[in-house]
């Protein structure tokens, strides 16, 4: 997994890029522990996170962020369980973007910057770049993981540890599986995107977000990673 992450995240730099920064690998050893990351106009932040163990992290805007630390509070925030890889993008395409970063867990933080009118520009050209990817460990049972692409175009790659039965709904869906009108039996039987096997690879359509259901009989691990093209690019980076 170290190696596969690090050759997927290198991509993100190389040097046909105009990275304007690269902090230099943060490990972070305290079991709890908060990252700020502040991206100028113009410019988008790709934050990876790795962890050898399954941790909990949330990210938060400033507001967020001022409740979480005057009552605690997470109510309202992206929240990520049992992650082991991460890579989350911040674009600021119209003002500068803050967000926090809150660990739970020994992490390992790094963040990469890139000017976003490049990056369009290369993607445009035919390139497809790494925008967003995620590794963790669900339960046995039926697990619900965001998917959260938002542009059409995007492409995606999930990967199982064990062949498992999964569909990729919207959110409607999802609402209407928690609310128990319809079970995961019935949704699986309506789904268009969806399979019993260890992989699978889509594009994304829309600007909706997604969701992966995902039954499995014992825990396994799930890996999602998002490339981004030129379609996606008429969209945003």
């Amino acid at each position: 997994m170290g190696c596969l992450a690090h050759r997927l995240f290198t991509g993100l730099i190389t040097v046909s890029f105009m990275v304007l920064c690269v902090t230099g690998a943060l490990a972070i050893r305290n079991p709890e522990s908060e990252k700020r990351v502040d991206v100028k106009k113009g410019i988008v932040a790709f934050v990876e996170v790795r962890s050898a163990e399954p941790a909990t992290l949330y990210i938060m805007y400033p507001t967020q962020y001022s409740k979480y630390k005057t009552a605690g509070s997470v109510d309202g925030t992206l929240e990520f369980r049992n992650i082991t890889w991460l890579i989350y993008p911040v674009p600021a395409m119209l003002e500068d973007q803050t967000l926090h970063f809150v660990m739970k867990g020994e992490t390992r933080f790094d963040v990469v910057y890139e000017d976003i009118q490049d990056r369009i520009n290369r993607l445009m050209k035919g390139e497809e770049r790494l925008r967003a990817g995620m590794e963790m460990s669900v339960e046995a049972g039926i697990n619900v993981v965001r998917l959260t692409p938002l542009l059409p175009g995007l492409k995606i790659a999930l990967d199982f540890s064990k062949d498992a039965r999964f569909i990729i709904i919207k959110t409607i869906d999802l609402a209407r599986y928690r609310k128990g009108i319809k079970t995961f039996d019935q949704l699986y039987s309506e789904a268009g995107l969806k399979g019993s096997e260890s992989g699978f690879n889509f594009s994304t359509t829309d600007f909706e977000d997604l969701y992966l259901l995902i039954e499995t009989p014992v825990p396994i691990r799930v890996k999602s990673v998002i490339h981004a093209t030129k379609e996606s690019a008429e969209s945003g980076c």
